[in-house]
């Protein structure tokens, strides 16, 4: 019989089970055109661990989700850098795949508050 924290873990691993992309693009630095780079982040959650905690601010669970970055790539279409780590983006794109994640839970486990790290 599954507990309710696995229940939790579950239901979160289903809602991002497939791999996700998100795209967009930014300014180059020290550039005078104002030209701009395509990004692209595929990541799925690599691992999930949640606990029971006190009533707290409504979580009622606590816990970190673990996100695998699948393919990082800047560039251009047709001339793609790949790259291995999210932190050789800007800081704002893994901040915005976690809050991405993020905004997810809380629309369907409000009562969840995690943290998310990327392995």
């Amino acid at each position: 019989m599954m507990n309710t924290d696995d229940k939790i873990k579950k239901l979160i691993t289903k809602l991002f089970g497939k791999a996700t992309t998100m795209k967009g693009n930014y300014t180059m630095p020290y550039s005078t055109n104002n030209d701009y780079v395509n990004w692209s982040v595929i990541y799925r959650i690599d691992r999930v661990n949640i606990w029971e905690t006190e009533k707290y601010n409504n979580c009622k669970y606590s816990g970190v989700i673990y996100i695998e970055p699948i393919e990082i790539k800047v560039g251009n279409e047709g001339d793609w850098e790949y790259l291995k780590y999210i932190t050789d983006l800007p800081r704002w794109i893994g901040d915005d795949v976690k809050g991405n994640i993020l905004d997810e839970i809380e629309k369907w486990l409000p009562m969840v508050c995690v943290d998310i790290d990327f392995t």
